[in-house]
């Protein structure tokens, strides 16, 4: 068995192969990533990712994190992925989250709160996913909804769940804990947290 399971599985998803079918759900104006599928086996248990915003991965291109999440899902012996954000502004940089007028976009709500076939949902947006209380919103429209959220068993300071690409092939899906309060969203930490 390899060392790292996860980066092996994910070593194979480089790029899309023929056993996968990969979709993406684009604003017109592709300002906008709602949705991102990778389907390889049974389309009824899939990961469902909530991570921070999208990167420039679509139907055809996967990213580092994309592969990551696969790796994990193919670990856990999933069909697929899908990946919903707390931000749909597409953008290599967090900081970019500040600078744009609107970077929850205009139809995340209704793709966040859109029934998927999850055999599980992952929570994985780190430290900037407090911005204008982004994360509580989130988890309280997933609350209303019945959807229980877990995380890769590491917290950020903050009591954030960590993003997928910063922890080891060993991390253990557990639970969500409730918010208690709104995080700081005034406090500088790295993006790795």
């Amino acid at each position: 068995m390899p060392a790292d399971p996860i980066a092996a599985a994910a070593a194979d998803t480089a790029a899309l192969d023929l056993f996968t079918a990969g979709t993406a759900v684009l604003s017109p104006c592709g300002t906008y990533r709602y949705e991102l599928r990778r389907v390889w086996g049974d389309p009824t248990r899939l990961a469902c990712w909530i991570m921070l915003n999208p990167s420039r991965a679509d139907a055809t291109a996967d990213d580092p994190t994309i592969r990551r999440c696969v790796g994990y899902a193919k670990a856990w012996q999933l069909g697929g992925i899908v990946v919903r954000n707390l931000f749909a502004l597409r953008a290599t940089d967090p900081a970019a989250l500040a600078d744009h007028s609107d970077p929850i976009g205009p139809d995340n709500d209704h793709w966040l709160t859109t029934p998927a076939p999850a055999a599980v949902t992952v929570a994985a947006w780190g430290v900037h996913g407090t911005r204008h209380g982004r994360d509580q919103h989130v988890r309280a429209l997933l609350a209303a909804r019945g959807i229980t959220l877990h995380h890769l068993g590491a917290l950020t300071r903050d009591g954030c769940p960590r993003h997928p690409l910063y922890l080891p092939a060993s991390a253990q899906l557990r639970p969500l804990p409730p918010a208690s309060a709104p995080y700081s969203t005034t406090r500088g930490v790295s993006d790795h947290d």
